[in-house]
């Protein structure tokens, strides 16, 4: 049965099912913003907007073997790699290099810029880091993004390989269609062909590696049957792919689990990256 527009806009709108959603994001600022004081990042520039960089904090001592790097949410309108430091602490513990990916947003940007954005960011990083072993992860938009991510040709001749070796899906949206006659739209101006287009759904798979695909328990229908979606995709062109729901978390504050190993994503975190639990 079609949903009318107002079950659509529910459906896809996190904070239906998660009322307390802005102290949750205050918690994200709070918790980055205490870990900047106590580890400085270093800005890794990969373009020439002010927007156009990376925060990549690096464990003391050793050099890291695994970098996790992680695109922010909040519908391609909101947020920033300043806003996404928090789970930089728990990583560095554990020997694992952590970087936030900061682009343009909307409506000043376009998605095909943030996809752009979010390529070249990874280069950078990859350029930065060679030795380091990049899981790629996002969570809502920035899921999508890191899904992008895997339908890009990285021109890997020459030996160049591709600038991530496993992925972390968190609560996403991979087809961008439901989204078109919502109000989330208004700044994105998706039409249904150009949100086909940039679905990574409906998009050839160039690079496939090892992925998580996850989603919290309290999270609406939509988003849900969007992660399984994906999934089914991914293992349809013989990606290896783990899919689960994570009980007792929402679309906000599920992203606190990157890096607590003791959870299901935290030790998925260590899996990827290859680093062995401490």
């Amino acid at each position: 049965m079609q949903m009318s527009l107002n079950q659509l806009e529910r459906e896809y709108s996190p904070s239906s099912v998660a009322p307390d959603f802005m102290s949750i994001v205050e918690q994200y600022r709070a918790a980055s913003d205490f870990i900047c004081t106590r580890h400085v990042p270093l800005r890794v520039w990969y373009g020439n907007s002010a927007d156009e960089y990376s925060l990549l904090f690096e464990p003391a001592g050793a050099a890291a073997s695994s970098m996790l790097v992680f695109i922010h949410g909040g519908y391609w309108q909101e947020l920033s790699a300043q806003d996404s430091c928090f789970p930089a602490e728990g990583l560095l513990a554990r020997g694992i290099a952590y970087a936030a990916i900061n682009y343009s947003l909307a409506p000043s940007a376009d998605l095909p810029g943030m996809v752009r954005q979010c390529g070249l960011a990874l280069r950078s990083l990859q350029a930065a880091r060679p030795e380091c072993r990049i899981v790629i992860a996002g969570s809502s938009a920035g899921a999508h993004l890191a899904a992008m991510m895997m339908t890009l040709d990285w021109d890997c001749a020459e030996g160049r390989r591709p600038p991530f070796a496993a992925a972390l899906l968190i609560s996403g949206v991979y087809d961008l269609r439901p989204l078109v006659p919502t109000y989330i739209n208004k700044p994105l101006n998706l039409n249904m062909d150009s949100a086909l287009a940039l679905s990574p759904q409906s998009r050839p798979l160039l690079t496939t590696c090892p992925t998580v695909v996850c989603f919290g328990q309290q999270e609406t229908a939509a988003f849900k049957q969007q992660s399984r979606a994906f999934a089914r995709r991914l293992l349809d062109v013989g990606t290896e792919v783990s899919l689960y729901e994570v009980a007792g978390r929402n679309h906000f504050d599920i992203v606190f689990d990157i890096s607590q190993s003791a959870t299901l994503i935290g030790a998925d975190v260590l899996r990827l990256s290859g680093a062995q639990q401490q």
